[in-house]
């Protein structure tokens, strides 16, 4: 039953992008008085067509898109030229709109089926790392450490030999599972259940679902200090930093960030298999430091250098300029005791009398130590199983400004995925992962098809977008490369040769399909392997 909703979901959404695009541009030519000859769903060659008023209907055997064919588009027969029915007798304006229309229906349709889902609730948009990221922090996207079991057919040589939904795969025959690229099959099996270690035997994986599987970058520790608060609470070398004070790390910026902003750190860490809290007590605070110590001044006279941390005054600790100001003013005259720090830990005692305006003749800065010099760490890679990705739902005023967002930001890296395949294309003559023709649509419908109709209703809207971008993408034959013809005859004051423009939209129109053949191919390889 799943299948054959899924074959008719796949139709229905395919027709509705289809057809929606090309009814605008069929409404807007007909607004603008220009006879419309032919509305195609799938490319020719023609198998079934009925003409109603002056426009043939017509389904045709390439089900890869659909046309309008409009009177006069690429004629070069001058009576054509100046019919008042015919696209090329339109000004340029007129025209470009007709082009554009139906680009705008498929954003128009994105939007509001994305309105809609927002409204409901639905997964959010992630389609970058960053967006990955996020969701993580957000507690969208819910993680769990390492290789985890989703199902085991119940009865299958995997479930009689002991292998339960929820078990974590450490190894397979010794080799340690660490990677999202690791090859899982059968074999002798180290699982983590509950907390105590098991060892199976799995026969093979075929009768077993694991979750989704997520690299994501992680802080390791390579070093901690001996006998500071950081070793005190329990840190350890070859931990991975999850967390602190609730955030989520994953690069040294993150740690930088949050690192420096109290005295007091709620680490979540990851030991062997075991996820662990510990609270780290680290001394915090600015401190003043001499950043240019003038010339001939009682500071230089008496040793002090750029750079130097002052500790304290007179045995009295500072901590800001303004407290360092005070004490230095008020024994205008007076011998003071400055302990300092240089090179970042030799402790120097230095004494200064301040001039009689209260100054020894440095210019003050304030240093922020960072409170990781405790920790030496280095960047790695954990592997993640995704358990759950939550929906989102937004006030229904807010839903649309959501849409238009999502809208903007998707449509940019869609532009960049197009340029991805070029480049892949013209310099490999391969197609790039996660790229999906036809076929790969109807995979990811019947997937679609079994989370529900608010899923359906977000692969739609995606499909919808990017159906509008790559159709405005400058390319001949596609709406942005007649667009883009229509902008060099505005550019020059007159129109390019109708024939040589009609054969370059030919050659362009032969491209396409040779792209479309190769991404179906790669489609069937993909669903075979």
């Amino acid at each position: 039953m799943t299948l054959f909703l899924s074959i008719i979901a796949f139709f229905v959404i395919f027709s509705l992008l289809v057809l929606i695009h090309e009814w605008g541009h069929f409404s807007a030519a007909r607004r603008a008085g220009v006879k419309v000859e032919e509305f195609g769903f799938g490319l020719p060659p023609r198998i079934w067509g009925k003409k109603k008023g002056e426009t043939l209907y017509s389904i045709n055997w390439i089900p890869f898109g659909g046309f309008v064919k409009l009177f006069g588009e690429d004629a070069h027969d001058p009576k054509v030229l100046k019919n008042k029915r015919s696209f090329a007798s339109k000004s340029p304006w007129v025209r470009m709109k007709i082009i554009v229309a139906g680009v705008v229906m498929n954003l128009l349709l994105a939007f509001v089926l994305l309105t809609a889902g927002f409204t409901f609730g639905i997964q959010p948009l992630i389609v970058d790392s960053d967006g990955v990221l996020q969701g993580i922090r957000d507690e969208v996207i819910h993680l769990e450490t390492g290789v985890i079991v989703k199902n085991v057919e119940n009865d299958s040589p995997s479930f009689l030999n002991g292998l339960r939904e929820g078990d974590r795969i450490l190894s397979v025959d010794g080799v340690e599972i660490d990677s999202v690229h690791a090859q899982i099959e059968g074999g002798a099996a180290e699982i983590l259940r509950d907390g105590q270690l098991r060892r199976i035997n799995i026969p093979n994986m075929d009768d077993v679902v694991l979750y989704d599987l997520l690299p994501l970058p992680r802080l390791r520790i390579a070093n901690v200090k001996e006998n500071s608060a950081s070793a005190d609470a329990g840190l350890r070398s070859g931990d991975t930093i999850k967390s602190i004070n609730g955030y989520e790390v994953f690069y040294n910026n993150d740690y930088r960030n949050v690192i420096n902003s109290t005295s007091v750190y709620e680490y979540e860490v990851i030991r062997d298999t075991e996820v662990f809290v510990t609270t780290v007590n680290v001394p915090t605070g600015t401190q003043v430091v001499a950043s240019n110590v003038l010339e001939d001044s009682p500071a230089e006279n008496a040793g002090m250098i750029d750079g130097d941390l002052i500790l304290s005054v007179n045995g009295q600790r500072v901590s800001d300029p303004m407290k360092f100001i005070e004490i230095t003013s008020s024994n205008a005259g007076n011998e003071l005791q400055y302990e300092i720090v240089r090179n970042g830990g030799e402790i120097i005692n230095l004494n200064i009398t301040p001039s009689e305006d209260g100054t020894i003749g440095i210019i003050l800065g304030e240093f922020y130590p960072y409170n990781n010099n405790e920790l030496s760490l280095y960047s790695d890679v954990q592997v993640n199983s995704v358990l759950k990705i939550d929906n989102v739902r937004y006030p229904i005023w807010q839903a649309p400004l959501k849409a238009i967002e999502d809208i903007g930001r998707i449509s940019v890296l869609t532009v960049d995925m197009l340029g991805n395949v070029v480049g892949s294309l013209v310099t490999s003559f391969s197609v790039p992962d996660g790229v999906a023709g036809p076929v790969g649509i109807a995979q990811l419908t019947f997937v679609f098809v079994q989370e529900g109709l608010l899923s359906l209703v977000r692969f739609t809207a995606l499909l919808s977008l990017s159906l509008a971008v790559l159709n405005i993408f400058p390319f001949p034959a596609l709406d942005g490369g007649r667009a883009l013809f229509i902008i060099i005859e505005v550019i020059r004051g007159k129109r390019l040769s109708p024939k040589v423009e009609a054969m370059i939209h030919a050659i362009g129109f032969l491209l396409l399909m040779l792209l479309i053949f190769a991404i179906t191919y790669n489609d069937i390889l993909r669903f075979f392997k």
